[in-house]
């Protein structure tokens, strides 16, 4: 049966393939620039420090990279909630910044940063969605669908190359749990603490920003303190460079052996290298940041409280303190589930984001404009 409306049918049907297509490019381009990032890593990161400072000259050098990127080619690179609420407003991202943008990400990520590659993907798919929409006649009316198509792809790709690179299992390979209901009363006191270090999170930010608002407009300045701040950090408490999925592994591991203590000083030193990150010149997503301190806190409180299991303790503080800083519930619950892969938590996972949000919908980390 032909359609009522040949031209409208014929003009879903070209969307629907160019969506399709744009999706496997920019799924593609995501395991590419991943790839790199690591191999980058790989390359300039030895196992064993060769000389004395190692991680602070590097991340020093690194900073003044990233500042002379911007100094160069301008600061189009956006915090995660600015840049999505820019595209709320407009429908589209900018891509003419898309390579510049790239490489400030890059040379970030590359350097320590202890920040994700979420705003990679977002950036790098948004603007290859928002550059197809302006390219093609037929699909300029589009723009918008296309551009969430494209950050959506390179999310896939992301998810392609955990899958291809990583051990098999969860992300976060949690102990195995069996749901009890008086663990959802555990998981809302989780939240809590979880909401509350992810206020700590918002208030580190604010006065970072605040701090280094005078050097605005000198990015090479910035990009020197950027990297001395964040190679103290790293080298007092080396597990809080970079994003943190690789590192977390780690506190599962050893957390035990490491001590409440020295967990929640983790956490703390976490916190303070991705929001110094954040406001220096390091570009870069907050989001596993936010997993590896909340991850790391509910290990601590199971530690504190041996009767809350591990697999319990850790998304519940997780899902607390990322819900407090993103402000996006079905998001962090999608996430959460996705990375511990065990059906069992998900009703405490809800009850702990449910609560950290409601607990924190005043204090944000970006004003709305």
């Amino acid at each position: 049966m032909p359609p009522d409306d040949p031209a409208a049918f014929g003009h879903t049907l070209r969307f629907a393939l160019a969506a399709v297509l744009l999706a496997v490019a920019a799924a593609g381009a995501m395991v590419l620039f991943l790839a790199v990032q690591y191999g980058g890593v790989a390359l300039i990161w030895p196992e064993s420090p060769p000389v004395p400072y190692f991680t602070l000259l590097l991340t020093t050098a690194g900073g003044l990279a990233v500042g002379l990127c911007l100094h160069l080619f301008g600061d189009h690179v956006g915090l995660l909630q600015e840049t999505l609420a820019t595209f709320e407003k407009t429908g589209r991202f900018e891509p003419q910044y898309l390579p510049a943008g790239l490489l400030t990400i890059y040379l970030s990520l590359v350097s320590g940063a202890s920040l994700g590659p979420e705003v990679a993907a977002v950036d790098m798919g948004g603007g290859m969605g928002t550059r197809l929409g302006d390219r093609v006649a037929a699909l300029k009316d589009r723009v918008r669908d296309l551009s969430t198509v494209g950050f959506l792809g390179c999310l896939v790709g992301f998810a392609i190359y955990l899958l291809l690179t990583g051990p098999p299992g969860a992300l976060y390979p949690v102990p195995p749990y069996t749901f009890v209901a008086v663990d959802l009363l555990y998981a809302a006191v989780l939240g809590l603490v979880g909401a509350a270090a992810g206020v700590g999170f918002i208030y580190s930010y604010h006065l970072f920003a605040r701090l280094t608002a005078p050097l605005a407009d000198r990015p090479l300045l910035r990009g020197l303190l950027g990297g001395l701040g964040l190679g103290i950090l790293g080298t007092l408490a080396p597990l809080v460079l970079f994003s943190g999925q690789t590192e977390f592994r780690t506190v599962l591991a050893e957390g035990a052996a490491m001590g409440a203590v020295m967990l929640l000083g983790i956490v703390a030193a976490k916190i303070l290298a991705s929001t110094w990150c954040m406001a220096t010149v390091f570009k870069g997503g907050p989001v596993f940041p936010l997993f590896f301190a909340g991850g790391t806190l509910g290990m601590a409180a199971s530690l504190l409280a041996p009767g809350v299991p591990i697999a319990l303790a850790v998304p519940a503080a997780m899902a607390g303190m990322t819900v407090a800083v993103l402000k996006m519930p079905s998001v962090v619950l999608v996430l959460l589930a996705m990375v511990f892969l065990q059906w069992d938590i998900v009703p405490a996972v809800v009850v702990a984001t449910l609560v950290g949000y409601a607990a924190t919908r005043g204090v944000v980390l970006i004003e709305k404009g």
